[in-house]
């Protein structure tokens, strides 16, 4: 039940964040110059914009959250590890917030620019806490 309350409060700040960039920049706020900004974007493609037919996204992002929870359920909560019961929210609490907007709005918000790199949310950055908590539950338990 905790780890459900987890993923809300992450679904819940992911669309607060979104809804606060939709409605607030519409011009660039720069944060760090030549570095960081905030704008608002709406992304159609995949990962880094990269093109792909609604149907067939909509279909991956489908499979994909099965796929990740299938995988969880019967591979890593049989762990029985906080650590990594905890890293999974981060995933689900991505895969979701992302999925809802890319399958009812048809498209992703995103609002954090790297220059250089990419357009993300905060939701995306979920991903990378996930890496970085599963890399580290690994290498301390080889």
């Amino acid at each position: 039940m905790p780890y459900i309350i987890l993923i809300a409060w992450l679904l819940t700040l992911d669309t607060i964040t979104k809804f606060f960039a939709e409605n607030n920049f519409i011009s660039e706020l720069v944060l760090v110059p030549n570095f960081l900004s905030f704008y608002y974007a709406q992304n159609t493609g995949i990962a880094f914009s990269l093109p792909l037919t609604w149907t067939l996204l909509k279909v991956i992002t489908v499979i994909l959250i099965f796929a990740i929870f299938w995988y969880y359920w019967t591979q890593e909560r049989l762990k029985k590890s906080i650590n990594l019961d905890i890293s999974y929210c981060f995933i689900f609490a991505w895969a979701l917030g992302n999925a809802w907007e890319r399958i009812y709005r048809n498209y992703v918000t995103d609002f954090i620019s790297v220059e250089y790199f990419s357009i993300f949310n905060l939701a995306d950055s979920y991903i990378t806490l996930w890496a970085i908590w599963v890399i580290y539950y690994y290498m301390k338990n080889k």
